[in-house]
């Protein structure tokens, strides 16, 4: 007989079954990775730095939002993350560091001296019109004083 010594399946099993089998362990094995994508996904974000939410994750894991969204594990985790980032995003708006004045004083400086030339430009200019006004006028005047009326 010509049997093979690493046939696993009984020849009593129809091939049916074995390709249904097959296809389960295949779904199983695709279901597995998507889940461990994503929770990669999810260490790299959190790694960096960047948001954390589904778009985010799906993103980075190749994976749908209804796939996140149907694990209650992976829900659940992401959803903890983006509450713990918002809260710490609060903290950080509410309570302003002392390095906020080195990073403002620096820059009002040059600021303040941009307004002033402005300022200083705009009543130049102002006087220039001021000007090209009464130029405007006076030669008005002399055109009417040599073309009277009748």
């Amino acid at each position: 007989m010509n049997k093979r010594p690493n046939d696993a399946v009984p020849e009593a099993v129809p091939p049916a079954d074995r390709r249904i089998a097959a296809l389960r362990q295949a779904a199983q094995d695709k279901h597995q990775q998507a889940v461990q994508r994503a929770e990669a996904g999810i260490r790299r974000l959190v790694k960096e730095g960047e948001e954390i939410n589904f778009r985010a994750v799906a993103r980075a894991a190749g994976v749908s939002l209804v796939f996140l969204h149907a694990h209650t594990d992976l829900r659940n985790r992401i959803e903890t993350l983006r509450g713990q980032q918002r809260a710490e995003n609060q903290s950080s708006l509410q309570a302003p560091s002392a390095d906020d004045g080195a990073v403002i004083h620096p820059l009002t400086g040059p600021l303040r001296r941009e307004r002033t030339t402005h300022r200083e430009r705009v009543q130049e200019l102002e006087q220039r019109l001021a000007a090209a006004h009464g130029e405007i006028l006076r030669l008005q005047r002399v055109i009417q004083s040599h073309n009277p009326r009748p």
